[in-house]
């Protein structure tokens, strides 16, 4: 019994079971709710009496992990300890947030073994003290699911949930943002990819990504977001509004121009920062957005900023001014009511490369995406304004994997550093940098909320994989292929908790498990800045459920999605040099795109991916699944087995002990 989130455990060899007659002793609703699902559903002779949440470990606890953890309890917020003696569990923590990640770790051992749990103790403390996501907005359809992605956050231990308002909340004081924003993204929305379009290859400057998939360029209204920031506060997740300043701004100037930086872009991004009408309109926002979230902290972007010192009022400033004087005019507004600051760092770094390549806040020529040319523009530098903006704002640091030297400016300042667009698995030598005193890392995802979006973006398994860097004390580079490996395990186990759960409860075929392959190879690219996604798309071959009565049912089998290539890599390699000077690791998205919906797994040289399918007619059995491939030109699917479970106690199992090589259709029974 082992939950790979756990640093410190020790078992006995006895045990017990979790029933429904266990009374669970927590007042938060969705503690008792969690355990209650991972209870076993049949009467045991013995079983755990009661499960007990009391705040501050006693002596005797203490002694106990100092005897068989040799390590001493700390009363840190997020601790916790869980000790299962023979007819009790009593969980442990200083506050709230640490009772609710012990409860989340009995979940898993219970849910792994049917509600039984060994005795013993598990003590653990997160490494880092900000492991976040950061999102944009649901559209109102996609409610249900940001609170299902909440959960998950949870069940992954994260404390922070990082949400891009922009346009796509209500704006009552401004209704015409809204409108602006509705319409701007209309037109976004005309075909996959007119974002990038409209951003690389239509104008002779550089513009900011278009961020249309908020809120699904729609806005919610202030109540609907109201409800989602109480549910993740109720979760113990510190909720950060992102409100787009500076740069990012096209939600406020689709329909006021007039403040516009740029003043012949059709479609303007960065308002004019020596203009009072730009802040009249934007506290007027913030004011807004501080009343509905009730925030700690606001993040301000300033990201991407491409258009400064350009018009009469700006031209004359230092640019570094002009993006510290406005930094501090917000800072100084936020401050004002009780909030902290945090913004997007680069254009504080005069982020020159090894080979001169110039990013960040360092001055830019302005080139053709494609051609490398000169567009005839340069960006003015504006780096020298970190020592001119306060040292308490957030940097949220995402240059990490371009250069190792770029921590440094905000590290040897003094100033709080997290990881942003963090990545676990691409990041080299996390506890060599984490010892530096970045308070953690934030995942992001540039795209629609969705589940199929969070998983073929690598978003999913990045964010299972950094749980285990964030809570782990001795996580090292060396550990990748086993930390990968323990990641995909818990995405499946997650993604099908249900099923799992619900196995055998039926007369007929709960559900077939599939380990299959395929030669099929698409270039890898991730579904984010206007780039829509359509699983259809991907589609390679089908499942035919047959049935005892004649009754046939298809599922897709689609490429990324619940099955991929053969031929991928599991190993990592530094982008250059030493891990001491590398910035991160190339590796395989191919591989991680697939995770979660199925799960990969290495056989001899070659990755097969295991894929449940649920069973639509539980009650009938399921005699025969055959195979059908769309295009064998394009690519062939390999099938190792095919389990066919009626009950996960007495399965029958069809094992094909070679891979076999499937051409058109072909019966596939597990009887």
């Amino acid at each position: 019994m082992n939950d790979y989130l756990t640093a410190h455990a020790a078992w006995e060899q006895a045990g017990n079971w979790i029933t429904k007659d266990t009374v669970i002793d927590c007042e938060t609703p969705f503690i008792k709710e969690m355990l209650s699902s991972v209870a076993c559903n049949q009467t045991k002779d013995t079983y755990l009496k009661r499960i007990t949440f009391r705040y501050g470990a006693t002596s005797a606890v203490r002694a106990i992990i100092r005897e068989r953890l040799h390590c001493e309890y700390a009363e840190v917020e997020e601790g916790y300890v869980i000790h299962i003696a023979a007819d009790e569990i009593t969980v442990y923590a200083e506050q709230q947030r640490g009772l609710m990640y012990g409860a989340v770790t009995l979940s898993k051992y219970a849910d792994r073994s049917h509600g039984y749990v060994n005795e013993g103790i598990v003590y653990n403390v997160p490494a880092c003290p900000v492991r976040g996501l950061k999102v944009y907005l649901p559209t109102e359809d996609g409610i249900a699911y940001f609170k299902t992605f909440v959960d998950m956050l949870v069940h992954f231990k994260y404390n922070t949930i990082v949400i891009e308002v922009g346009g796509a909340m209500e704006y009552k004081k401004h209704p015409e943002i809204n409108e602006g924003w509705v319409r701007y993204c209309e037109e976004m929305y005309e075909y996959s990819g007119k974002t990038i379009v409209i951003q690389e290859k239509t104008f002779s400057w550089y513009k900011n990504s278009i961020h249309a998939e908020n809120g699904g360029g729609r806005f919610l209204s202030q109540k609907q977001v109201r409800e989602l920031v109480d549910y993740c506060k109720e979760r113990n997740l510190a909720v950060i509004p992102e409100v787009p300043c500076l740069s990012h701004c096209d939600y406020l100037l689709i329909n006021h121009p007039e403040i516009r930086e740029r003043h012949h872009d059709p479609y303007p991004d960065t308002y004019c920062p020596s203009d009072e009408r730009s802040y009249e309109l934007l506290f007027d926002v913030l004011d807004e957005v501080l009343d509905v979230f009730e925030p700690r902290t606001v993040h301000i972007g300033h990201d991407e900023l491409y258009s400064i010192g350009l018009c009469d009022k700006c031209k004359t400033k230092p640019a570094e001014q002009l993006y510290a004087d406005d930094i501090k005019r917000i800072y100084n507004y936020l401050q004002e009511r009780g909030a902290q600051t945090m913004i997007w760092s680069e254009k504080l770094l005069n982020a020159v490369t090894a080979e001169g390549k110039t990013y960040g806040g360092s001055e830019r020529r302005m080139v053709d995406y494609e051609t490398g040319v000169y567009m005839g523009e340069t960006i003015p530098a504006t780096y020298k304004a970190i020592d001119l903006v306060p040292r308490d704002i957030i940097m949220m640091h995402w240059y990490w994997g371009i250069e190792r030297h770029f921590d440094q400016p905000f590290i040897e300042r003094g100033m709080p550093v997290v990881f942003g667009n963090f990545d676990g698995p691409s990041f080299a030598d996390w506890s060599t940098r984490l010892s530096d005193g970045p308070l953690g890392g934030i995942i992001s995802n540039w795209s629609a909320l969705k589940e199929e979006n969070l998983q073929r973006n690598g978003v999913l398994f990045s964010m299972a994989y950094a749980a285990y860097m964030f809570w782990s004390d001795t996580y090292d580079d060396m550990q990748h292929e086993e930390t990968a490996s323990l990641a995909f395990d818990a995405l499946y186990r997650y993604r099908y908790r249900e099923a799992l759960r619900e196995a055998g409860t039926s007369a007929g075929t709960s559900y077939v498990e599939v380990l299959h392959t395929t030669d099929h190879l698409r270039e890898y690219h991730q579904f984010i800045d206007g780039i829509y996604l359509d699983n259809k798309e991907f589609r390679i071959g089908e499942y035919v459920l047959e049935y005892e009565d004649g009754a046939r049912v298809g599922v897709p089998i689609t490429y990324g999605f619940n099955i991929s290539n053969k031929d991928r890599f599991w190993d990592r390699k530094l982008t250059k040099g030493s891990v001491h000077t590398a910035a991160q690791y190339d590796v395989d998205p191919i591989l991680y795109e697939a995770a979660f919906t199925s799960l990969p797994v290495q056989i001899g040289q070659e990755t097969f991916y295991k894929w449940l399918i649920t069973n639509p007619y539980p009650d009938k059995t399921i005699t025969a699944v055959r195979l059908t491939v769309d295009n064998p030109v394009s690519g062939n699917i390999w099938v190792r087995a095919i389990t066919h479970v009626p009950d996960r106690s007495d399965a029958m199992k069809a094992e094909i002990p070679e891979p076999i090589r499937i051409l058109g259709e072909a019966n596939l029974a597990s009887n």
